[in-house]
């Protein structure tokens, strides 16, 4: 399947590509980098809901297919290349090829497993078990980012995040 109007767009480190309050008008797909999605709560700490390496996609669902305001921030952690697709580009499942349907219903089941995983962590995780969930995850990862933004996926410090690792560690 060929998109006719896709846009492929250089991203600096920092590029904030979605806020609170805008309507969500592109899907993305990273080419190469990564891209966050994140909230702030009400004293500004960051809470991470998602990364999205090579290969992955993300958006503010919600807000693209519903055409709502957004409720969270996505911006690049790396200089990163993205292919955006517009909701008008975007075609129906049935109108893409087989090939194409398998790609796309892979990686949703995929980004929909992880996104089930990391909430099911979160709830009753233990801080070894959610690191370890981090890096089967996004395996690629855990060398790629700071220790903080690691820290605020899993809801923790990044002094709890170094125990966490260190208490891992010892056990190998």
């Amino acid at each position: 399947m060929d998109f006719k109007n896709l846009i492929t767009k250089n991203l600096e480190k920092g590029t904030l590509l979605l806020s609170p309050g805008q309507k969500c008008n592109y899907g993305y797909r990273v080419v190469s980098g990564c891209l966050k999605s994140y909230v702030l709560d009400s004293s500004g700490k960051e809470h991470i809901l998602q990364f999205a390496p090579e290969d992955w996609f993300i958006s503010d669902l919600e807000s693209f297919t519903k055409d709502t305001p957004s409720k969270i921030f996505i911006s690049a952690i790396e200089n990163s290349v993205v292919q955006m697709i517009s909701k008008e580009e975007l075609p129906s499942f049935e109108e893409l090829d087989h090939q194409w349907q398998v790609e796309f219903g892979l990686k949703f089941r995929n980004n929909l497993i992880a996104a089930n995983n990391r909430l099911i962590s979160l709830l009753s995780g233990t801080a070894e078990e959610k690191y370890l969930e981090f890096t089967q995850t996004y395996p690629a990862l855990v060398q790629r980012l700071p220790q903080k933004l690691i820290a605020s996926y899993l809801g923790m410090t990044p002094e709890h995040l170094s125990y966490t690792r260190g208490k891992l560690a010892k056990k190998k």
